[in-house]
């Protein structure tokens, strides 16, 4: 049995200077700060696309959501919450001042009013001086860190802090935390070197090691720097996003940069270092590592991963930490062929260690349909042979199918060649289609690849702004082949995985398999660049990302929000994992529409599934390494419940001990669930009309896997399947149900 594993920094110099120079500083500083502000003041044109944006939304927007006294108010709480999440700088008194505006801010979008925005910035970074200048009192205390006491990490819920002192005491937490963690590391790197011999791996210039204190104090005046050097299109996006976002997770505004940003990306997106990164909580996380991408080939660089300092080739390590994502993203970008050296952590807790890679193309072959055959026991004794096709995502070369290319290559297109050639040289009797981590991709493709399996006849629904409802159909004459089939899914399958699961299920043409549910993902979006509007051309006006259609089951029942629930469930660590739509603020609801007449005449599974439930159930219940994956998942879970973490040293190095064990265990253990999570952008149409055939990947999720993970432990999902497809197999053949003839001859199909 296989088993597939998916898998800060210049120096701060203190010295003593002339009376003269401490003058100097000062003024200088004063001058630097009033050039910022004069930098963040509303434009005309900052105005106009507030008020173009607002109107366009209530017209096109899916949800046709009026721009009202709701949302007004809901953008009120939650401006503050973006600028400001875990409740550190702002203070009630600052909230109830600006109240004024919390019922008229919907009025303010229309007329382009932009006072709220501006003025709660202004007031931000004032807190955020305050809150530097409070860390330099404190930085030098002695701190006791044998004093039994936690600290929140997670404050968003908290209330606002009523007075200055109050606030004092977070901070004084904080910075203790801090201050804890890096000491921490320090004796664990120099613990390191003395086991080294003093030797280190990478050749870095002579510099004398920063203190911790001198660590944490420039990390708070570096997130104040790069706070402070926003501009009005920095605070125009922050702010006309969080109202975008009330109407639903995926709807967006990109400024002028960000959507220059946006193009290089997609451009250049087989180039670079091959992952998905995102800004969280003053990091840069990585989301997901692109297969077949620099990243993925070179293997340290994880999922979940925070970057903490960039260099270019054997260059300085530069600090990262509360810089925006953009300007990380341009110093880690760069020709191919050069390196880049980044420093990550892979917890708050964790030790940095500085991973080089060289900069080049992402193999598309990575990405491609893979099969595997594996052999399986029937009750009986006699051995029988599954394939296993592994599709990563649903793809195709678009430009060599327009031009009508023969090799044009797609994910239907080679899965049939996988499966055509299983048939032909090992003679397997079932198929297993495993979508774990399959993001999605092409809609064309999940109909096409739906179509393999069932009869013609409808696969998707899509209903777009208005009620205007498109049935997609997939318009051969019949199945490619009769197998019996398995589809195996997991919290990370979305869009077009939940499509093509979705209609095996309703058709009740194959089995179900996998974690508590899909990823829940049923929308579409589109890019709009407001710069093709006549009130906009010459100017760089930025562009909006909207929600304008979504899908719907044959059945009449939405993909969103609720995925696709399996015919037959395994715990998972995902299970305690804030993945999904369901997950995300503001989503859309699961609701459901008409259901068109399908064709089911065939053999279906559903009169076999509490059979194949009983068996599996009875089989897992004397498999003692599942039985303690089970255990090992409600552990995960409960510890993943506590949101607190100890200011005491020998607790603290006891937890981050337990921490770093179950991080490789679960990882371990959970074997086959992929991390393979895209960038949503990767498949939106960059206009105003909505490009069906590409549906986007699940955006602000995380996907928590952990590096330097054994392969202690075999994909047990997987084989649990493989046996219950035995099962399915032994039932029809039981039942005289086996279909003679598994293949129809692709001269039988319309092409």
């Amino acid at each position: 049995m296989r088993f597939r594993c998916y898998r800060t920094l210049s120096r701060l110099v203190t010295c003593a200077v002339a009376m003269v120079l401490i003058i100097a500083i000062p003024t200088n500083a004063q001058d630097q700060t009033k050039s910022n502000k004069d930098k963040r003041r509303a434009t005309r044109l900052d105005r106009k696309v507030t008020m173009m944006v607002a109107k366009y939304l209530e017209r096109n927007h899916y949800t046709m959501q009026a721009i009202d006294d709701d949302i007004s108010k809901q953008l009120f709480v939650e401006y503050f919450g973006d600028l400001d999440h875990n409740r550190y700088y702002f203070l009630q008194s600052d909230i109830d001042e600006f109240t004024v505006y919390r019922d008229t801010l919907d009025d303010g979008l229309k007329k382009g009013d932009l006072d709220f925005a501006f003025k709660v910035y202004e007031r931000f970074i004032e807190r955020a001086r305050e809150r530097v200048a409070y860390v330099k009192e404190i930085i030098d205390d002695q701190y006791d860190y044998t004093i039994d006491e936690e600290i929140i990490l997670e404050r968003e819920d908290l209330p606002w802090p009523k007075t200055t002192e109050e606030l004092d005491v977070a901070w004084r937490q904080r910075v203790k935390n801090q201050l804890l963690m890096m000491h921490l590391l320090a004796e664990e790197e120099a613990k390191d070197a003395a086991e080294n011999d003093g030797t280190a791996d990478e050749a870095e210039p002579d510099e004398e090691p920063e203190t911790p204190e001198q660590q944490v104090l420039k990390r708070y005046e570096q997130f104040l720097k790069f706070r402070d050097e926003n501009d009005n299109a920095d605070i125009l996006e922050i702010f006309v996003s969080t109202m975008t976002r009330i109407l639903d997770p995926h709807t967006s505004y990109l400024n002028w940069r960000s959507l220059e940003d946006f193009d290089i990306a997609m451009r250049l997106s087989l180039q670079g270092i091959g992952a998905t990164l995102r800004y969280e909580d003053g990091y840069t996380k990585v989301v997901s590592i692109i297969p077949g991408g620099p990243a993925d080939e070179q293997g340290e660089l994880k999922p979940r991963h925070k970057i903490i300092a960039v260099a270019q080739g054997t260059g300085v390590l530069e600090d990262v930490v509360n810089m925006q994502l953009n300007k990380v993203v341009r110093k880690i970008r760069g020709d191919k062929g050069t390196d880049v050296r980044l420093q990550v952590i892979k917890s708050l807790h964790g030790m940095p260690k500085t991973i080089k890679i060289t900069r080049g193309q992402v193999k598309l072959t990575e990405q491609e349909a893979k099969g595997e055959v594996f052999d399986a026991d029937l009750p009986d004794g006699s051995t029988i042979k599954i394939g296993v096709v592994d599709v990563p995502s649903f793809y195709a070369d678009f430009d060599a199918i327009k031009r009508g290319d023969p090799a044009a290559k797609s994910t239907t297109v080679d899965v049939r060649k996988i499966i055509d050639a299983m048939i032909e040289n090992d003679k397997i009797s079932g198929v297993i289609i495993d979508l774990r981590s399959n993001g999605g991709g092409s809609l064309e493709e999940a109909i096409s690849l739906s179509g393999l399996f069932i009869p013609s006849g409808p696969v998707v629904q899509v209903r777009k702004v208005g009620g205007h409802v498109d049935v997609r159909s997939d318009e051969d004459d019949g199945f490619a082949y009769k197998l019996p089939l398995a589809v195996v899914v997991n919290q990370l399958s979305a869009s077009a995985s939940e499509i093509f699961s979705g209609a095996i299920q309703d058709y009740s043409r194959g089995l179900i398999i996998g974690s508590k549910g899909t990823h829940g993902k049923g929308t579409v979006q589109t890019v709009l660049k407001l710069e093709r509007m006549r009130a906009f051309r010459n100017q760089k006006p930025g562009a909006l990302k909207y929600t304008m259609a979504k899908f719907y089951r044959v059945t009449g029942a939405s993909t969103q929000k609720r995925g696709i629930t399996p015919d037959v469930i395994f715990p998972s660590f995902l299970d305690h994992m804030e993945l999904g739509e369901a997950q995300l603020d503001h989503v859309l609801p699961w609701d459901t529409i008409g259901a068109p007449e399908i064709n089911r005449n065939f053999v279906r599974v559903t009169p076999y599934m509490s059979q194949i439930a009983s068996r599996s159930s009875a089989r897992l219940a004397g498999n003692e390494q599942y039985q303690q994956l089970v255990a090992d998942i409600a552990e995960f879970g409960r510890r993943k419940e506590n949101k607190t973490v100890t200011l005491h040293k020998e607790k603290r190095m006891k937890q981050r001990e337990e921490e770093e064990y179950w991080a490789k265990r679960s990882q371990a253990i959970l074997g086959g669930e992929k991390d393979k999570e895209e960038d949503e952008e990767e498949n939106e149409e960059e206009n105003e009309d909505a490009n069906e055939n590409e549906l986007e990947n699940p955006d602000e999720q995380e996907v928590k896997t952990i590096d330097d993970a054994e392969e202690a432990f075999p994909d047990l999902y997987l084989e649990e399947s493989l046996c219950m497809m035995s099962d399915l197999i032994d039932l029809l053949t039981r039942d005289n149900k086996l279909a003679s003839r598994l293949v129809i001859d692709p001269k039988d199909l319309k092409e």
